[in-house]
């Protein structure tokens, strides 16, 4: 079975787009599963849930897509995300929410396969080094007796883990095999917010037969996506990244005031 894994479109059609034509030209019927956050950040939410939809992609819920919905608080989330999210709530149709209200956290693709955003546990774990895999392993075989293979999202770059290999990051066009007999996390990295300065959407294909993850990094027009960001002003780009210096101390303050604008003016409490 060949399983094309997406995750953190975050809003961007363009990037989309370009994934979805990917797969079907890489592997035509290939079955898709998204690992969450389908919106916040870009411009173009309701078309993201569309393309899902129409495609019949089943997804878990993200921690953007909580936000969106007024389930998660913003409390560890930056200026970016704050704006994307009040804004996304106004544009958003009644039934483009209820769609995102559907999601579930965890969903089982195959007895083996279980998808989630960050860990089975909470949306908002970033699975990034050995412990915390570990941890996620853990919550995986309490509830999926079965499973061996957990996909996940929401750090937003591409990585494996397993108890043979450790953890490793996995830059496109590479492979990984995984090892008989192991357990295995899989993030297919973004496919609409970089972190890395590449501006590339990025995906994977799990290749259940031959036991092999293949990582993918596709180009794409981001300028028409950073176009709409700056008409529908929101921060117009899509590859943010960590601040540093005294960008740093003008984000804290822009979060924090975004923070407080939400509190004083929000119709979910």
């Amino acid at each position: 079975m060949q399983i094309a894994l997406i995750s953190d479109i975050h809003g961007n059609v363009e990037a989309l787009d370009a994934v979805l034509s990917d797969i079907d030209q890489r592997v035509p019927g290939a079955r898709i599963i998204c690992a969450g956050d389908i919106v916040g950040y870009g411009p173009d939410p309701g078309a993201c849930i569309e393309r899902l939809i129409s495609r019949a992609i089943p997804s878990v819920m993200g921690n953007h897509d909580e936000m969106v919905l007024g389930q998660r608080d913003f409390s560890r989330c930056v200026y970016a995300g704050i704006k994307a999210a009040r804004w996304t709530r106004r544009t958003l149709s009644v039934e483009q929410l209820s769609f995102l209200h559907g999601l579930p956290g965890v969903l089982q693709v195959t007895t083996k396969i279980v998808a989630c955003h960050g860990t089975p546990e909470d949306t908002d774990v970033y699975v990034s080094n050995e412990a915390v895999s570990e941890a996620s392993l853990s919550q995986l075989k309490e509830r999926y007796s079965e499973a061996n293979i957990l996909i996940c999202g929401h750090t937003h770059h591409a990585a494996v883990y397993s108890r043979v290999s450790g953890f490793r990051n996995m830059e496109p066009g590479t492979d990984f095999t995984i090892p008989a007999d192991d357990y295995c996390i899989i993030n297919p990295g973004a496919v609409g917010q970089s972190r890395d300065g590449k501006f590339l959407a990025r995906y994977s294909i799990l290749d259940t037969a031959n036991a092999k993850v293949s990582f993918l990094g596709l180009s794409y027009d981001q300028a028409i996506t950073v176009k709409k960001l700056h008409r529908a002003k929101l921060v117009p780009a899509v590859d943010l990244q960590k601040p540093t210096g005294l960008v740093r101390y003008v984000e804290a303050l822009k979060r924090r005031w975004a923070r407080f604008w939400h509190k004083s003016n929000s119709r979910f409490g």
